[in-house]
């Protein structure tokens, strides 16, 4: 998927904005199970400029983690994963500080039984009436049980 960011910080309607984890980003370039339901729609509007998609900062180096295991397990080239990072950092991503929302993430990975990892993507959405994509079932079962499942 390739296009130009063009988000800007307008309010939108929450089915405008989401947030989306490493899983489901990672879903739409290595063949790892099933597209997330909506995945590619909602890319489709952040890429048009009509949807505003967001991740915390954690997210960029769980993608290069991922990437880079996929090197050692001989699946990608050391050249391929440099080319699917350098287009992962086009798409058009508003990313927020994971200091923001440590004290959340901490609540809620305590209450859902949640890594702080998958909590701080949960604790975005919830700070930004945002709608959560993932492809990490336990992750997304907890956004629906939080109202904000997308």
């Amino acid at each position: 998927m390739t296009c130009a960011p063009t988000v800007t910080a307008e309010a939108r309607p929450r089915e405008a904005c989401h947030v989306l984890d490493a899983s489901a980003l990672l879903r739409l370039y290595l063949a790892d199970g099933p597209l997330p339901a909506n995945l590619e729609a909602v890319m489709e509007r952040g890429c048009r400029g009509e949807g505003l998609l967001l991740v915390p900062d954690l997210c960029w180096l769980e993608m290069t983690s991922v990437v880079g295991k996929q090197v050692v397990r001989g699946l990608l080239s050391p050249g391929e994963a440099e080319d699917l990072l350098d287009e992962l950092l086009q798409l058009p991503l508003r990313t927020a500080a994971t200091a923001d929302l440590c004290l959340a993430a901490l609540r809620l990975s305590q209450q859902l039984g949640l890594s702080v990892y998958d909590a701080s993507y949960l604790a975005l959405a919830l700070r930004h009436g945002a709608l959560l994509i993932s492809a990490d079932a336990r992750l997304a079962a907890a956004a629906l049980r939080s109202g904000c499942g997308g």
